[in-house]
């Protein structure tokens, strides 16, 4: 009888000791599922991070061209001719900038003349 209440207890106390490591295991397992899920998570903000840049990269490196053609669709616009480009010179009276009058058009480049010789009449 004694021997019986031996063994019961010895199997109590080992079935205990079987529990208590098996949630000490389950604890060191669930505490390093932990640490990778952090580590995932530090790497996907990484790469989120990366992307993002890569993103701008490209989004600067695209502009001009998407830009010319988004002006060129949507707007109608055309490159600038060499001759359409207006030149500022200092050639004038006390600095006044003028237009170079081969840059314009006719009526235009009278109007400008005219404008100009009126700020002038009034300084």
């Amino acid at each position: 009888m004694i021997q019986q209440r031996a063994r019961g207890r010895t199997g109590i106390i080992m079935a205990a000791a079987v529990s208590a490591a098996f949630l000490v295991w389950q604890r060191v397992q669930a505490t390093r599922f932990g640490y990778d899920v952090e580590e995932a998570r530090t790497q996907v903000r990484r790469l989120q991070g990366q992307l993002l840049s890569k993103g701008m990269q490209w989004e600067k490196a695209v502009a001009p061209a998407q830009l010319a053609h988004h002006a060129r669709s949507r707007l109608g616009m055309q490159q600038g001719l060499p001759e359409s480009v207006r030149i500022l010179q200092r050639d004038g009276p006390s600095g006044v900038p003028v237009l170079r009058s081969w840059a314009l058009p006719q009526g235009l480049a009278r109007a400008v003349r005219q404008t100009l010789s009126a700020l002038r009449r009034a300084t």
